[in-house]
């Protein structure tokens, strides 16, 4: 019998109206935040990495005006 593994870390842009839509997993918090500049040069927002194991939440800002 084999184990899935779940990546620790979920990715989330935050939507204007303040909804969270997850993008992506991630395996480490340097993996999260490279896979967050990138999903920022496609969709400009403001991202989440969240934290499964400890309930941590990191916030990118994007660095772009509302």
């Amino acid at each position: 019998m084999s184990f899935l593994m779940v990546p620790p870390l979920d990715i989330f842009r935050v939507a204007p109206d303040g909804q969270l839509i997850w993008r992506a997993a991630a395996e480490s918090l340097e993996s999260a935040q490279r896979r967050v500049k990138i999903l920022m040069a496609a969709h400009p927002a403001d991202y989440v990495i969240y934290s499964q194991k400890t309930g941590h939440k990191t916030i990118v800002r994007s660095e772009k005006p509302a």
